[in-house]
């Protein structure tokens, strides 16, 4: 069953783009490099960067959100997640792999919050930064489906924020399981809308 959306609230929304990043966007990053099937990313590209020109627009929170794999936050249990001992060199501190592809380049006003694992509310300033901002809806874009968008909407779920993940505005590189992780989201942990609807309902 369709469930309907919520009204939403410009003042009360704000934008979040994961991961968009050259090691998981671009072919010569570190996902092309190895063979992964980069063309779901590359291709929702100018769906994001639409919906982001429409946030700047219209004044609503705008939040990048970037992997780093470091170090200090690596753990045993994190370093062997592929089944091996060794992290791959991916997303790594001052590197280009780490950046955010330039389509998408953030401002110098928009805000960019670090996380260490999947989830972007794991041990980062986001939750801070939402309830500071009175955020109580989330729009979900970038990538991957199936890892660090699901974690972060599940995550956002249980904290009791309204979340929409915005299905022509995330991807993955296995792209057996993005229907299906859209589809459970779509039943347990918030709403999956087109960018296009949510734009309008923004403005009406």
């Amino acid at each position: 069953m369709q469930k309907t959306l919520p009204r939403l609230r410009k003042e009360e929304t704000a934008l979040l783009i994961i991961d968009m990043q050259n090691d998981f966007v671009k072919p010569e990053g570190y996902f092309g490099r190895i063979g992964k099937n980069v063309k779901p990313v590359l291709d929702i590209i100018p769906n994001i960067a639409n919906l982001l020109d429409f946030c700047r627009r219209n004044n609503i929170l705008r939040i990048f959100v970037r992997t780093i794999h470091s170090e200090y936050t690596n753990s045993y249990v994190w370093v062997s997640r592929y089944g091996t001992n060794e992290t791959p060199p991916l997303c790594l501190p001052n590197s280009w792999g780490a950046e955010i592809i330039d389509e998408l380049r953030p401002r110098d006003d928009e805000c960019i919050v670090t996380k260490h694992r999947y989830s972007a509310m794991l041990d980062t300033d986001l939750p801070l930064i939402l309830r500071s901002k009175r955020i109580t809806t989330l729009l979900i874009t970038g990538t991957a489906t199936n890892v660090c968008v699901d974690s972060t909407a599940r995550h956002a779920f249980m904290m009791d924020f309204i979340t929409i993940t915005l299905r022509d505005c995330v991807a993955t590189t296995d792209v057996e399981l993005h229907e299906p992780t859209l589809k459970n989201l779509a039943q347990y942990f918030g709403y999956v809308a087109d960018s296009k609807d949510i734009m309008k309902m923004l403005l009406s």
